[in-house]
């Protein structure tokens, strides 16, 4: 929660790094958005208008960016999606706007509170109230574990552990981890994620996990890919070797280049000539907002670089250009490709 320019408490999570912005990006939500404006809240605005001169520069840049058609058709695929999302009672209550949605701005500014806070809440608090340690968008943490043995949590990552009774144990419950184990050969070292158990003694490794299943990749020694089905066979990794775990089965063990898929441990993501689409949707887990691409043509077009984590949006903007488009970047975390 955090409090607007009219003293009321929002639900939104996004909050932009300038505060002049983030102020701005506020009136912006009350006065387009928010249907008839009454005289007090009027006076206010100008009020704040005339407080610093660098307000009234915000506000000019942010409702250029809202009047622009790029954002017209970024609000109409939010709207679209609004519909189409469901939304936990408790969060549609927390981020319900004051005023009936009156047009697709209204929509779009809707989507600040209800698209990034709502489903926010249900895919990401929901989970890591479980969590021992977790990440956010764009942040990789180190950690020693009670045995001794190392775990860096990639980016929006979430892990429970458990090491009582003598066990060594880690959930991964959301996201990336690489693992380097302490040897202990009375103890093994178990990663439990969504359909897998990796089993290790000491070694160096990551997992991750997303809609495609549990991904391990084995960097040094050996690990024990378990599915939890039983009837499934137990896959042994060597080095260099990966293998997914889907809902129904293992797949194949294949080899995989430690620069691109471990990049992310020196805070650079490698595109090797993959699919816009696919790149987008892999440097687009280090960037907290939101990317419409408008030319769905474009999402086929193979790209290629090597790119800063920490600077995902730039490197968004890039990769589009890479591709033939072109990217707008909208104030409150937007951008679009067309």
């Amino acid at each position: 929660m955090r409090e607007s320019s009219n003293g009321q408490k929002n639900a939104d999570t996004y909050r932009h790094a300038d505060p002049v912005v983030d102020q701005a990006l506020d009136w912006l939500v009350r006065i387009e958005a928010g249907g008839l404006v009454d005289k007090r809240t009027k006076a206010q605005f100008e009020d704040w208008l005339a407080a610093a001169p660098d307000h009234r520069a915000a506000w000019e840049d942010v409702h250029a960016a809202w009047s622009s058609p790029e954002t017209l058709v970024a609000a109409q695929e939010l709207d679209i999606s609004l519909r189409e999302q469901p939304v936990p009672i408790s969060a549609a209550s927390a981020a319900k706007p004051r005023q009936r949605l009156v047009s697709y701005s209204m929509a779009a500014a809707a989507s600040v509170v209800v698209v990034v806070s709502a489903t926010y809440l249900a895919s990401q608090w929901l989970p890591r109230m479980m969590a021992d340690y977790a990440t956010n968008v764009a942040q990789m943490r180190d950690f020693t574990l009670p045995d001794g043995s190392r775990m860096v949590l990639n980016t929006d990552s979430a892990v429970a552990l458990d090491f009582a009774e003598g066990k060594r144990g880690v959930r991964l419950i959301e996201g990336e981890a690489w693992f380097d184990v302490v040897h202990d050969a009375a103890r093994p070292f178990h990663v439990t994620a969504h359909y897998s158990d990796v089993q290790v003694k000491g070694t160096a490794f990551s997992v991750r996990v997303d809609d495609g299943g549990d991904t391990v990749s084995l960097q040094r020694g050996a690990v024990d890919a378990r599915h939890e089905r039983s009837d499934i066979a137990v896959v042994h990794l060597v080095p260099g070797q990966m293998v997914t775990a889907s809902s129904s089965s293992m797949s194949p063990v294949t080899q995989f280049d430690a620069e691109q898929a471990l990049g992310w441990l020196q805070g650079r993501v490698v595109i090797d000539a993959k699919p816009l689409g696919t790149a987008l949707a892999e440097v687009g887990r280090y960037f907290d907002g939101k990317v419409f691409v408008l030319n769905k043509t474009l999402l086929d077009k193979t790209v290629s670089g090597d790119y800063r984590t920490d600077h995902a949006a730039t490197a968004i903007v890039s990769l589009a250009a890479a591709a033939g488009g072109e990217a707008t970047v909208l104030p409150g975390g937007f951008i679009i490709i067309r």
